[in-house]
């Protein structure tokens, strides 16, 4: 009898805390509702976070966060919106309590500029951003497609994906990157790099860039400087990947 009434007690102790849960679970999905009703949660700020190429202004018009709203109101819509701007890479809104909003925004970095032919930047996706040139200060390399393989129109991000991940690949040794001022697609395939100050020292290369391979070729290249020779090198052959070949004149 005395193990009847202990299943029992325990059967309604189960029964009561799912209630319970279940009841909670409502509140808390009631919740949003009435507390968007509250005058105290209602929208007074909203700031921008992250943004550096991009104006806060832009940001704010593409969200278009009403004057009525509240803190308790689903932002998916809004974020959507900012993401949208071919500056932003992602967009999250995140609540300041009690009545704070607050846009963080992780833009398109440009990696380099493409000639199409005229200038333009370019994030490390191969998309071209919609960034005046003439009104920002970057040092970034410029890169030259093939004319032969090229339509002459703007390149798509799949036409460019290749040369920018050589740039991105590059950027892992920043002494290289550093003094990188170009990087040229060659018909065969294959990359030219510019380094140094004009008119440079031609880097060649094959795709997809090994960085170590790279910092061999700069270790070459650096002993080869220290030499005796009178003879500055005028190219670094680095597409083959058992040598270094350090180059001098057109030879």
């Amino acid at each position: 009898m005395r193990s009847r009434k202990r299943w029992m007690g325990a059967a309604l102790v189960t029964l009561a805390a799912a209630g319970l849960l279940a009841f909670g679970v409502r509140v808390v999905r009631a919740a949003p509702g009435w507390l968007a009703q509250v005058p105290l949660f209602d929208v007074s700020t909203v700031r921008v976070e992250g943004t550096d190429l991009v104006d806060d202004r832009e940001i704010l018009a593409r969200a278009a966060i009403p004057d009525t709203a509240n803190v308790w109101h689903d932002a998916t819509s809004w974020e959507a919106a900012v993401a949208a701007h071919h500056m932003v890479r992602r967009a999250r809104i995140r609540t300041r309590w009690p009545s704070t909003l607050v846009v963080k925004v992780e833009e398109r970095e440009p990696v380099a500029f493409v000639a199409t032919p005229v200038l333009e930047l370019v994030d490390a996706e191969g998309r071209l951003l919609p960034l005046d040139p003439t009104m920002v200060i970057l040092d970034l390399p410029v890169v030259r497609l093939d004319e032969a393989g090229s339509s002459g129109e703007v390149p798509s991000p799949g036409r460019l994906q290749d040369l920018i991940q050589a740039v991105v690949r590059l950027g892992e040794n920043p002494h290289f990157h550093g003094r990188l001022s170009e990087l040229r697609e060659e018909p065969d395939g294959t990359v030219t790099a510019l380094w140094g100050s004009s008119p440079g020292l031609e880097v060649l290369m094959r795709l997809p860039i090994d960085p170590g391979l790279v910092d061999e070729g700069l270790d070459v290249l650096t002993q080869a400087l220290a030499g005796d020779s009178i003879a500055t090198p005028s190219y670094l052959d680095l597409r083959w990947a058992d040598q270094v070949v350090v180059g001098y004149g057109s030879d």
